[in-house]
This record gives structure tokens, C-alpha cells and sequence, in this order.
């Protein structure tokens, strides 16, 4: 019966550790003490998966890049399928909240630090868009077309506005060239 408690306490000093960490974490830093207590937690929320990233909505400097995946796969027939992501404007409340760390994952598929992402995930896409088809992949691009909100004083846009992507996708920056026989990449 005794070792039920201890097994309850060491539960719930685990969660108060762990709650303390997300604590130091998400406060806003004032003092050099929690900026050092910040440095030694960060590692352990990135290994656990619960680091939140940085929220700057409105400071210091908010997030002024909108950015969308594209990827265009070419089949052995010599026709061409573009999937894209989805459009988080068309989202309801609902589906947003569900989908939030896709939608994450995209917003920062683009990045250089992503790199090894880009051939799993031109191979998922190649899988999902193949499946019940007899066509097979020949070659995936991966893009991205990037819509940079620009300061108000030089463009104003009305909040929540849909993003503008009509015009770079005329131009889409190209991330990545995935084969299934190699996955030499760029």
C-alpha cells in the first residue's frame, strides 16, 4: 500500500517539474535570473516536444510572412498533379484548432532548418496522391510562395485578411527535387 503513494508523489512531482519548466518557459523575461533558468529549460522542452516557439503576435517584431506549400508531381504518363496545402482561410474554428501543428509544420516547411523534412515528406505526398491509382511518381517539386504583409505605413490590410499569393505563385521558389530512385535532392 505504501509504495501506491510513492508511486502517486513521484507523479506529481513530475508534473509540477514539468509545469514549472512550461512556466519559466512561456513568461515574458525580466530578470537575468529567468533569462539563465529559460537557457537551461528550452533544451528539455525541445527533446520532450513541448517547446511552444516564439509568440511574437505583436512584438518585438510580429510575424509579417504568409507562407504556402506547393508541391507539383510529375507522372510516369507525363501529366502533372499540383497539391497544395490547405487553405487556412477556409478553415472553420474547429478544423483550425485540429490542425494547428500542420499548419505549423507547413508555415515552417520552407526554412533551411526543415531540410531534412523535404524528402519524406515529397514521398508522403507521392504516396497519398498515387494511392488507388495505377499512374507511379516520376519526379515531385516541392515549392513554396511566400506573401510578406508589409508595414501599415506603406500597405494597410484589414486584419485576418487573406493572404496574397495569387500574384507569387506566378514565380513559386522551388525548395526541393524529390525522385524515387534517388533522393539526391536540390
Amino acid at each position: 500500500m505504501g509504495n501506491l503513494y510513492y508511486n502517486r508523489y513521484l507523479f506529481y512531482s513530475g508534473l509540477l517539474l514539468l509545469g514549472g519548466m512550461m512556466l519559466i518557459d512561456a513568461m515574458p523575461q525580466y530578470t537575468r535570473l529567468h533569462g539563465r533558468a529559460k537557457q537551461w529549460v528550452d533544451p528539455l522542452l525541445d527533446v520532450t516536444g513541448l517547446w511552444q516557439g516564439s509568440w511574437e503576435l505583436f512584438a518585438p517584431k510580429p510575424d509579417y510572412v504568409n507562407i504556402k506549400i506547393l508541391a507539383i508531381i510529375q507522372w510516369n504518363d507525363g501529366t502533372e498533379t499540383v497539391w497544395g496545402q490547405p487553405d487556412w482561410h477556409d478553415m472553420s474554428p474547429w478544423q483550425k484548432m485540429r490542425a494547428f501543428r500542420q499548419m505549423s509544420y507547413y508555415d515552417n516547411l520552407w526554412r533551411d532548418s526543415y531540410m531534412p523534412a523535404w524528402s519524406p515528406f515529397c514521398e508522403r505526398i507521392a504516396e497519398l496522391e498515387s494511392a488507388g491509382s495505377s499512374q507511379t511518381p516520376e519526379v515531385v517539386r516541392l515549392y513554396y510562395v511566400k506573401d510578406e504583409i508589409a508595414p501599415p505605413d506603406r500597405e494597410w490590410r484589414p486584419a485576418y485578411s487573406t493572404p496574397k499569393f495569387d500574384a507569387a505563385q506566378e514565380a513559386p521558389n522551388l525548395l526541393y527535387r524529390w525522385t524515387p530512385s534517388n533522393h539526391d535532392g536540390r
